[in-house]
């Protein structure tokens, strides 16, 4: 009787263990790769799905990373593009950064580099980095006119400031009650012009198509009584 009870309970326990072991293997059997977890994330992109693309390839990345794999160019340039368009900027700066490092992709990673500091209203690092992407590819259109986008911003702030006030000194009143205070606004403005101008003059020469770049341009100029430059820009817009 002892000896059926003990065989019984073996029975039982050996059951559990198979049921525990089989249970074990196919968690581990379940655990992708990192070639699975790349290849899902393409998949996404293909989707359009970039925020489920970019949490892939991590995964990717860190198991690649932490078995000592060499981790493909394509695979690391592609993680920061998804990260941008997930609009995941400050975590798609490495990667573009890295992509550069390893002169992946020509101008693409400059191109988007560039882009992540304009969405984060960051014109100095904009600046810094079209102009590094220049400095390779001089030619490049996109490089060309993210650069004329740049100067176009940094010129703006000064140009808005200048604009501002003048419109307050022309609805004030003081151009009849106190002329000298009203000159004095006007020539406050003109000096926001003047530090607005080599930055319009920079977005032109690199985006002298852009139309918000040339009206700018046009109204400095006129603005500081620059007659002669003021009426070549006016002809180009014309023509336009």
């Amino acid at each position: 009787m002892k000896n059926l009870k003990f065989k019984q309970m073996r029975k039982i326990f050996l059951a559990l263990l198979i049921g525990f072991s089989l249970s074990m293997y196919a968690q581990e059997g379940s655990e992708k790769t990192g070639i699975e977890y790349n290849n899902e994330g393409n998949e996404f992109v293909r989707n359009k799905d970039f925020k489920s693309a970019y949490n892939s390839y991590l995964k990717a990345i860190e198991i690649f990373d932490a078995d000592g794999s060499v981790i493909d160019n394509n695979l690391i340039y592609n993680t920061g593009y998804c990260a941008f368009k997930a609009k995941k900027y400050d975590e798609a700066i490495p990667y573009f950064e890295k992509s550069i490092e390893i002169a992946y992709k020509e101008s693409k990673p400059y191109i988007y580099l560039t882009q992540v500091y304009m969405k984060k209203k960051d014109l100095e690092n904009m600046e810094k980095w079209v102009l590094a992407g220049l400095e390779k590819y001089e030619s490049d259109k996109s490089l060309n006119k993210l650069a004329g986008i740049c100067y176009q911003k940094q010129g703006l702030i000064f140009y808005k400031e200048g604009n501002k006030i003048k419109k307050v000194a022309n609805e004030s009143g003081w151009n009849e009650s106190d002329p000298d205070k009203f000159t004095a606004e006007y020539a406050r403005a003109d000096k926001e012009f003047e530090k607005a101008l080599p930055f319009i003059e920079k977005a032109y020469k690199y985006n002298s198509n852009s139309k918000n770049t040339l009206k700018a341009l046009q109204n400095i100029y006129t603005n500081l009584e620059m007659t002669e430059e003021a009426s070549k820009v006016k002809t180009k817009l014309d023509a336009m």
